[in-house]
């Protein structure tokens, strides 16, 4: 079982590599910043299609930003996509920026999510900087637990709204859960319900 989640993340990230090269998403977001591949993707913890993006840009202006988002629309003929701005809305546990949440089908069945924030220097590297912990901590042992216990999450209604991956690497690593079982236990503790 632990074999097979590493194979599935390895050919998740595959698949990542052809939308982001071929595909051009990558060269695309170059044009109007710098684009760092995070989460799941940079971790070496996919269980599903979902690609989280920072673009780094000082100033991107909301026109420039539906310009991108027009032009990646065009680009990968997606069935949905979502807008939000942060710099006006500024929920606390989000970045400060602006979001293109990028739907290529049902995600629940397997189908890509990308996410994009356009975020500042100061606040992309605050995200980037706990990536960098997760990786720093990560051993072989962690990894499959994680993968283990994201397996069994990432269809969960609940996955994403009221608990996400970030939970789920800081049970693991700093609060020692070990499997599915403990982490629900330890999400309920916390007044949430895991599926």
């Amino acid at each position: 079982m632990t074999q097979d989640l590493v194979q599935r993340d390895r050919i998740i990230r595959q698949e990542a590599d052809e939308l982001l090269g071929p595909k051009g998403l990558r060269s695309l977001l170059e044009e109007y910043g710098t684009p760092h591949v995070s989460g799941s993707y940079a971790l070496h913890l996919m269980t599903w299609r979902d690609l989280d993006i920072y673009l780094e840009q000082q100033d991107l202006s909301e026109e420039s930003f539906f310009r991108l988002g027009g032009r990646i629309a065009s680009s990968l003929a997606p069935v949905r996509m979502s807008f939000r701005n942060e710099r006006i809305n500024q929920t606390p546990s989000l970045p400060l920026g602006l979001y293109w949440g990028i739907y290529l089908g049902d995600e629940r069945k397997g189908d890509w999510k990308i996410d994009i924030w356009a975020i500042d220097s100061q606040d992309c590297e605050k995200q980037l900087q706990f990536t960098e912990r997760i990786a720093a901590d990560l051993t072989p042992l962690l990894r499959c637990k994680i993968l283990s216990i994201k397996d069994a999450c990432w269809q969960d209604p609940g996955y994403r709204k009221t608990y996400t991956s970030q939970d789920i690497y800081r049970a693991v690593i700093e609060e020692g859960i070990e499997n599915i079982d403990s982490f629900k236990q330890h999400m309920k503790d916390k007044g949430v319900s895991v599926g």
